[in-house]
């Protein structure tokens, strides 16, 4: 299991290629990128057809997934190839979804260069390159790549990410391309444990294809169980491998189960929601009901008040994140969750189902920072495709449009959202049904594991067999829940009108605060916190704090705040004592504590249980203020565990989110 501790942050290194010869070379390993004959025929024949996948697509019933998995992205040849044979072939109602691993990624220029030549394939690398993430350490989803299709890039050491996977203890994955440079000069990609991972990670029957003869990558992958078959390779290439794997022929001798780390943050009991509950229409609940109904699940809402409300409500916030130049769990999951956000709504905006200046703009955003923060930065994340660029006080006011006094971190690709409207947009689904104005809603388990909600009448206004409560502080209302240590903190923004310098402002300016461009002529700007304070009532003090930490941070705009008295409103917050949100499974607090007692006298050590859950039961909360950055990735991750399918993030991160690590750190600290 990957773990990152207190490390320097890097972020990964890019290859070296030579391009001299038009066939990408990599100058570190001595070898093609792919056939100088005809890479795109090599790779049609050696993992399109090897894999059978072509045949596998198309015999997918609905609601049925093909996972296929690649060790050595490269120049992305293989996953056009699998984009284009979906496109081709794939079923409707069924998915593919692709974990592709990489430590050394190309950049998008990279990319484009080594793609140009194949034209047949143009769309796809278009829709790649366009999708292409920064080069952080870690897991990034590319949710619908194109329809039906995900991908998870990793990027990261082959083995450590196999080992992240298995530390999950699930079989996923149904093909397999072996495509890392030849085995006689790229060691690390062929070794024993590698293959021993591939197959850990196999379902019963799973294709493996690769364009190696090795007889020791033959013989390892006959060990950990494949029934392994030579065929004609391409090209000057004598031979090739294929196999495919037989789970009842593994040897207990040489397949060695990894050891894995307990299973605190991992539910015994999961089942694929047909029905669900989810309590909240803001950020979390809207986003959490439109994967479940992407994912052909019947979602009834049920809202207090309207869509859109409690913390929700403000008409502007950002898609911020907070890096830093050392690794950690939220500096990690910041980064990683803005990265899937952007992602997100960039598509949203393309498909058109945002629209432009009214449900947001993705103008970039500036974050004022300090000469010696912003030179720490900038040598952590000197990247040409990294996320952030460090700008000078001249450069970052020529992004602005106004006056600064300071150094930023520019994010050329966030920028300002309209929270309301993302919810609207969101639960506007043929499989999503909202009520409105219920008041208090509770959660009642039935016998037959069903859930009901209880409206404050006391009638039953919905039932299902799956339940997400999104309710922000108040969810320690709810009985299972009363232990998560969630703090209310409220927050007021102020509306100034656009007059003056204000209306040359061209992206949002954050500090202490933010201040984003106009929406209808008018700046949302903020916000105040008030710790375990939830009162909404609008207040003077409030407006005049927003207002002079504008001041005290973008002087020049002294002459654009009028002498009119602000408005602006005040809503509650979520957050957690860590900072980082809450997405997961309920645990059976009983029953969590006395399952995991041993971990009060060693909290190393390795209990092999699963968390006892509630069935049906989970957890969507503590977002506090970062609700438009985190809420699409987590939302993505409550999915995947509910259908025990593979994670977005790497497992150090799913656990630094998971419901059950206050439990775990109750019996650790004794």
């Amino acid at each position: 299991m990957i773990e990152r501790g207190n490390k320097d942050w890097r972020l990964m290194s890019r290859p070296r290629l030579d391009f001299t010869k038009e066939t990408p070379r990599s100058s570190e390993f001595d070898d093609d990128y792919y056939s100088p004959e005809d890479g795109l025929a090599e790779s049609t024949y050696v993992f399109i057809e090897g894999g059978d996948v072509i045949n596998r697509m198309q015999t997918l019933q609905a609601g049925e997934t093909l996972t296929i998995g690649e060790l050595g992205l490269g120049t992305a040849l293989n996953l056009a190839l699998i984009l284009q044979a979906w496109s081709e072939h794939g079923p409707a109602g069924a998915r593919c979804h692709v974990i592709t691993i990489e430590k050394h990624p190309l950049s998008r220029s990279q990319l484009r260069a080594a793609s140009a030549r194949w034209r047949s394939l143009s769309q796809e690398f278009s829709t790649i390159c366009q999708r292409w993430p920064s080069p952080i350490p870690g897991c990034h989803r590319r949710a619908e790549l194109i329809d039906g299709l995900t991908v998870d890039f990793w990027w990261e050491d082959v083995s450590d990410a196999l080992g992240d996977l298995e530390s999950y203890g699930n079989r996923w994955v149904n093909v397999w391309f072996l495509d890392g440079f030849t085995p006689s000069r790229n060691e690390a990609m062929w070794t024993k444990d590698v293959l021993r991972g591939v197959a850990t990670l196999s379902c019963d029957a799973a294709h493996v294809a690769t364009f190696t003869a090795s007889s020791d990558v033959r013989r390892s992958l006959e060990r950990v169980g494949f029934k392994v078959s030579k065929r004609p390779g391409f090209g000057r290439k004598r031979e090739c491998l294929g196999g495919v794997l037989d789970l009842t022929q593994i040897s207990n001798d040489e397949h060695i189960a990894p050891v894995r780390p307990t299973a605190w943050d991992q539910p015994a009991c999961t089942e694929k929601p047909q029905q669900c509950l989810v309590l909240g229409a803001g950020l979390a609940g809207s986003h959490i009901a439109r994967r479940l109904a992407e994912r052909n699940c019947k979602v009834t809402v049920l809202e207090r008040g309207t869509i859109g409300s409690g913390g929700s409500t403000q008409p502007q916030g950002v898609i911020y994140t907070r890096p830093s130049h050392k690794h950690s769990k939220l500096a990690d999951f910041s980064l990683t969750a803005y990265e899937f956000s952007v992602d997100h709504h960039q598509r949203k905006f393309r498909e058109g189902s945002l629209e432009e200046g009214i449900d947001g703009a993705l103008s970039g955003y500036l974050q004022l920072a300090s000469d010696e923060v912003l030179e720490r930065l900038a040598s952590a994340f000197d990247d040409e495709d990294s996320p952030l660029k460090v700008v000078s006080r001249e450069a970052a006011s020529s992004i602005a449009g106004i006056a600064l006094t300071q150094g930023a971190q520019h994010y050329p690709s966030s920028g300002w959202l309209h929270p309301r409207a993302i919810c609207t947009e969101l639960l506007d689904h043929p499989n999503i049904t909202v009520i409105e104005g219920l008041g208090d809603t509770t959660l009642r388990q039935g016998d037959d594991d069903q859930w009901f909600a209880i409206a404050a009448t006391g009638d039953c206004v919905a039932t299902g067999d799956t339940s997400v409560i999104t309710t922000a502080w108040e969810a320690v209302e709810d009985a299972w829940l009363e232990w998560l240590p969630l703090q209310p903190i409220r927050g007021q923004t102020t509306l100034l009108p656009s007059q003056g310098v204000l209306k040359d402002l061209k992206c949002t300016v954050c500090h202490a605060g933010y201040t984003p461009p106009a929406k209808g002529n008018v700046h949302c700007i903020g916000a105040t916190y008030g710790l375990n304070e939830t009162s909404t009532e609008e207040r003077a003090a409030d407006h005049e704090t927003n207002i002079q930490q504008l001041l005290s941070n973008v002087p020049s705009l002294d002459s654009a705040i009028g002498s009119e008295r602000p408005a602006g409103q005040a809503a509650v917050r979520c957050a957690t004592a860590d900072y980082l949100p809450i997405a997961g499974p309920v645990p059976n607090e009983t029953e969590f504590m006395t399952t995991y007692e041993q971990l009060r006298h060693d909290r190393k050590r390795l209990i092999n249980k699963k968390q006892p859950n509630i069935k049906g039961l989970y957890v969507l909360t503590g977002l506090g203020s970062r609700g438009l950055t985190s809420a699409p990735l987590l939302s993505e991750l409550l999915v995947s565990q509910m259908l025990d399918a593979p994670p977005p993030v790497t497992r150090y991160l799913h656990q630094a989110v998971s419901p059950a690590r206050f439990l775990k750190r109750r019996l650790v600290k004794g």
